[in-house]
């Protein structure tokens, strides 16, 4: 039977210094964590083909999917964060594991990320620190390194930081060409940094209109190119999940221990 969580981080969110306030501390301790339960880390496409297939396979017996949001250097490089000192970036939590713990040297993780410049900046400006902590020069490398792929989180995210009305919420993507600028446009520009085509699409706020998700992803898949979208409700993905709205956990939401994300993995 498929039932697979995946896991949601943002390494952006650095308010103290324990696993309920700072999501590197939380990755640094789950991960480790996960292993020692028995479970182990796959990459997102190893669970979409199992959606493709109808059934799960044996490698995804008590498997977990990562996933980071919104895209910060954070994800990628060791940053000196304001009044909490220096981060230890997720990619090097992820490779510490890999090289610590021998089942893990498969460790995947997917970060969605915001495609327009111009947005990135107004976001950093607005919700950051202004340090230009929102790039995309480490996309390519990243997603060719083979431990992140760089997903689409985007247009824009329609932030509330940007200018317009509607903004802070995507339930108000809900017209075809909304779609193909938060989708497709973010898309291209993504490929233009990677050198591929994104393959998965991740809500901002978790949110979508019933356009997008009912029509927009099954209906023009040509269109947009992508293999799934996700959310984040809460709950492990099952053979009976939308593919244009997979359920994630949020760290700090769903769990803000170890103890507390090895029980809700196992239940």
């Amino acid at each position: 039977m498929l039932k697979v969580p995946i896991l949601t981080y943002h390494s952006q969110n650095v308010q103290g210094e324990s696993t309920a306030d700072n999501d590197h501390a939380a990755l640094a301790t789950d991960l480790p964590a996960i292993y020692a339960a028995g479970f182990r880390v796959v990459p997102l496409d190893r669970l979409v083909d199992a959606l493709d297939r109808g059934k799960a396979p044996r490698e995804l017996k008590r498997a977990v999917v990562l996933s980071f949001d919104d895209g910060c250097d954070f994800d990628v490089r060791d940053i000196d964060y304001p009044g909490h000192g220096m981060q230890r970036a997720f990619a090097a939590i992820l490779k510490g594991v890999r090289q610590a713990v021998p089942p893990a040297r498969d460790l995947h993780a997917t970060t969605f990320v915001i495609a327009s410049s111009e947005a990135r900046q107004s976001i950093d400006a607005g919700s950051l620190f202004g340090h230009g902590w929102i790039s995309d020069d480490w996309w390519e490398a990243t997603d060719r390194g083979g431990l992140i792929a760089v997903e689409n989180h985007g247009w824009d995210h329609n932030h509330p930081d940007l200018e317009g009305d509607d903004r802070g919420s995507f339930h108000a993507v809900d017209t075809h060409e909304q779609c193909l600028e938060q989708v497709v446009r973010a898309a291209g520009t993504i490929a233009a940094r990677t050198g591929r085509w994104p393959r998965y699409f991740a809500y901002p706020f978790g949110e979508s209109s019933r356009y997008i998700r009912e029509t927009f992803f099954p209906e023009f898949p040509a269109v947009h190119g992508c293999r799934a979208a996700l959310g984040t409700d809460p709950g492990p993905v099952t053979a009976k999940s939308n593919r244009w709205d997979l359920p994630r956990y949020v760290c700090g939401r769903d769990w803000t221990t170890p103890d507390e994300l090895i029980a809700l993995l196992k239940n």
